[in-house]
């Protein structure tokens, strides 16, 4: 998909894309190799592990001491074919009119960048739209449901929308599908936009 942003300034204007493919993957290094501090001292054995009553799901026992909440797992990278209405995500840095494979969705109780608030399919056949005949369709699709996810008229009002759109690869080979974001000029937020009326 293709993404673009609208209004956003320089924040947000850096909303455009990830080459497709490009992943960033870290290697595995392992420690520096170290001599052991006595030569020829015999390794002390490992000691035995103690078996606990009560067995301990390692899902959750990512849970906070103090409050006992779940600990935040933070974004992580999301094929964009599967992101649908209410998913959250953050901004992902690349250059603009690039193509994007994946984007770094995070749970929409966790501060965020933007939102899925619309999942629209163009109805058009042919060849792939020239100049800004793609973006015009996107936006006046992103335009007509973003009153009724917020509850305030798009000019009104203090949040704003970008939007990720078929390639012209993708419209070869029948993707119509685009997807309405919106966020926060500037800000993160919290939990859901729906209604929030601003």
């Amino acid at each position: 998909m293709v993404s673009q942003a609208h209004r956003y300034l320089p924040g947000r204007a850096a909303l455009a894309a990830l080459t497709v493919g490009a992943v960033l993957s870290l290697s595995a290094c392992g420690l520096p190799f170290l001599p052991p501090a006595f030569q020829g001292a015999e390794p002390e054995p490992s000691p035995t592990p103690i078996e606990s009553e009560e067995p301990v799901d390692e899902e959750t026992d990512l849970a906070d001491p103090e409050s006992g909440e779940p600990e935040p797992l933070g974004a992580q990278d999301e094929d964009v074919f599967v992101l649908s209405t209410g998913d959250c995500i953050n901004e992902w840095s690349a250059d603009t009119e690039e193509n994007v494979s994946s984007v770094p969705k995070i749970d929409c109780s966790e501060p965020h960048d933007l939102e899925v608030y619309y999942e629209g399919t163009l109805d058009e056949s042919g060849s792939y739209p020239e100049g800004d005949a793609l973006n015009d369709m996107v936006n006046e699709g992103c335009v007509d449901a973003f009153e009724d996810f917020v509850g305030t008229d798009y000019m009104e009002s203090a949040l704003d929308f970008s939007s990720l759109m078929p390639t012209e690869d993708g419209w070869a080979q029948g993707d119509r599908e685009y997807l309405c974001l919106i966020g926060q000029y500037g800000e993160q937020t919290t939990g859901t936009l729906e209604d929030a009326q601003i």
